[in-house]
């Protein structure tokens, strides 16, 4: 029987690393516990030197920890990896000391605490990742152990209390002190209530930091208790929500601003959750209606069943354009039923948030009631219909008596009253003029100009205006020409042949005055993908870029002198646009100074 004091069974039978080893780095003596835990035999472990085992990161450490058993430290504790025979390390516990014989041996004892290890720095790795987050969300969490009175908290309250972490111990006073005048007294009241009643913690309250910097924070905790339901502790957290309150009451004082503009303004508000289909309408677009808060209910069919059956489905139309992203946002006049039961004219503009698809998520719009302008707008229409229609009967006349002086019986006329019978001819002649695109203008404008759309051959309605114009052209030593048709087959166009004619008619006219003389016009025809296109070029001075934009609007011309020098009223372009626009065309300008412009029709191919 082997005997429980014998030194040599015990080197043989502990589950420990056990060696003798000499200060040269070369193991003396191995025990089998060696070849069980790092899976090398006894031959291999007495050749190799030892610190060939350790760990390349841990052995520094552990030739310092040796050196100090050579230097008169008798016993030694430290730690390292050892590696094991497949190549992984293992973490062991060593403890040292040196031979009372010898003082080049040394014995040690190691013990494999690598499961222990691997627990302790998944901890610290938890603490870490805890800490990182608590940081991150600025939230410390704190405890509060209710029979001492003391407190722990995390490195976070260290920071939102603006101190540096240390190792004294911190008293409820230490935490709720901080807490500023009567948010303080909440503070107290709430943790006394905790401790007496077991309710838990939740408030916000304004921190003094210890840098005199005042931030809000948040506190919660919930009590612990022992198994006779006495609360023995609170744990809790504390978060820093200074940024999140600023904001907050930012936002709020928005809504305040917003609320008070939607009060200051007769416009109404409204706003459509297009994922929701929740819509919410101001209580000022409402009202514009005649309805009270609570008698619209907030959905698209409120909205959709007031508007007028003729405009129900443009409006649709447009809305449906604009989530396409075919417009920049839907805008147009629409007709509501009033609560009373007449219709107002109501401005409605939306424009559609959209998400990172470009598909929309929601629509905000306003309604601006404009039914005072649409009914001075229609006095004024009809104010000027009425004046113009009165001007062109007495200027008829009057254009017609002198034409006859100026035409049968200028040849008795004395050379000063001729010359004045030519001037009040042209000046007639010009009002007339006026009259008639005031007249288009305003028959534009009130939707009361018919169409007839038709079939309408190109080159046949071409020639015959280039024929009409001949004599003015020759007026400015000006050159007429027709392009030969590209392609050459006959080309139609849906259109109203009359509203065509004047179209280009005012175009060429435009052409011709604006040419140099000895100049060139040119028509030219093209078809592409369905569209015809009409294009007038001139050889004239050009329009400038600045104005570009310009002469489609009404009494626009390149020059002020234009009117007197050249004639005109200043209309003929934003006639000629809304024409086009009312036969489903466009019309466009491309001019360089110097080298003449180009004016291009397009309309649908018949």
């Amino acid at each position: 029987m082997t005997r429980l004091n014998d030194p040599e069974a015990l080197f043989k039978y502990a589950l420990d690393l056990m060696c003798i080893a000499g200060t040269d780095g070369v193991f003396r003596n191995v025990n089998p516990a060696w070849i069980d835990t790092l899976g090398f035999d006894e031959a291999f472990l007495l050749e190799a030197p030892f610190m060939d085992l350790v760990h390349p990161e841990d052995r520094d450490a552990t030739h310092l920890a040796l050196n100090k058993l050579e230097h008169g430290l008798k016993v030694i504790d430290f730690e390292n990896r050892v590696r094991h025979k497949q190549g992984h390390y293992i973490w062991v516990q060593w403890r040292a000391h040196i031979s009372e014989d010898d003082h080049t041996l040394f014995y040690a004892i190691g013990r494999d605490i690598t499961k222990a290890k691997r627990k302790a720095l998944r901890t610290e790795n938890d603490i870490r990742l805890l800490e990182m987050a608590e940081n991150t969300a600025h939230v410390g969490h704190w405890h509060l152990n209710t029979q001492t009175g003391l407190l722990k908290w995390s490195n976070e309250v260290y920071n939102i209390y603006g101190r540096k972490p240390n190792t004294a111990d911190i008293s409820l006073d230490d935490f709720i002190g901080a807490f500023v005048g009567a948010d303080r007294a909440v503070v107290w009241t709430q943790v006394e209530n905790a401790i007496r009643n077991g309710t838990d913690i939740q408030t916000d309250a304004r921190l003094l930091r210890d840098d005199n910097a005042t931030c809000y924070v948040s506190v919660r905790a919930v009590c612990e208790k022992d198994d006779h339901d006495k609360v023995v502790g609170l744990f809790g957290i504390i978060q820093d929500i200074t940024v999140e309150k600023q904001h907050h009451e930012s936002l709020r004082s928005k809504e305040e601003l917003m609320s008070m503009a939607f009060r200051a303004t007769s416009d109404g508000i409204w706003d459509w959750d297009l994922q929701t289909d929740q819509v919410w309408f101001s209580p000022q677009w409402k009202a514009q209606l005649g309805y009270t808060d609570e008698e619209i209910s907030n959905s698209f069919e409120s909205w959709a069943d007031l508007i007028c059956d003729e405009d129900r489905e443009k409006a649709m139309d447009e809305l449906e354009r604009h989530f396409r992203g075919e417009t920049p946002r839907f805008e147009m006049v629409q007709r509501l039923r009033h609560k009373d039961g007449h219709y107002i004219f109501i401005l409605s503009r939306a424009e559609a948030l959209r998400n990172e698809q470009g598909q929309p998520i929601r629509l905000v719009g306003a309604h601006t009631d404009i039914t005072e302008m649409k009914q001075l707008e229609q006095a004024k229409s009809e104010f000027t219909s009425i004046v113009s229609h009165e001007l062109r009967t007495p200027l008829t006349a009057i254009h017609g008596a002198l034409g006859l002086l100026s035409n049968t019986m200028s040849k008795d006329l004395p050379p000063p009253v001729k010359n004045l019978v030519e001037i009040a001819n042209n000046n007639s002649n010009r009002l007339i003029l006026l009259v008639n695109d005031i007249l288009d203008m305003e028959k534009l404008q009130s939707a009361r100009m018919d169409f007839n759309i038709t079939s309408v051959a190109v080159e046949e309605l071409l020639s015959l205006a280039l024929k009409n114009h001949q004599a003015y052209a020759s007026q400015y030593n000006v050159t007429l020409t027709l392009a030969p048709q590209v392609p050459p087959s006959p080309l139609y166009v849906l259109a109203d042949s009359d509203r065509l004619m004047q179209v280009i008619s005012n175009l060429l006219s435009n052409a011709i005055k604006f040419s140099n003389e000895g100049g060139t016009v040119t028509l030219t025809t093209d078809c592409k993908d369905g569209q015809v296109v009409i294009s007038i070029l001139d050889t004239g001075r050009g329009i400038p870029k600045s104005l570009q934009k310009k002469v489609f609007d009404k009494f626009i011309q390149a020059d002020s002198s234009d009117q007197r020098a050249k004639g005109g009223t200043g209309l003929g372009l934003s006639i000629a646009k809304a024409l086009i626009e009312k036969m489903n065309g466009k019309i466009a300008l491309k001019s360089i100074e110097g080298k003449g412009s180009t004016f291009s029709v397009t309309l649908p191919e018949a």
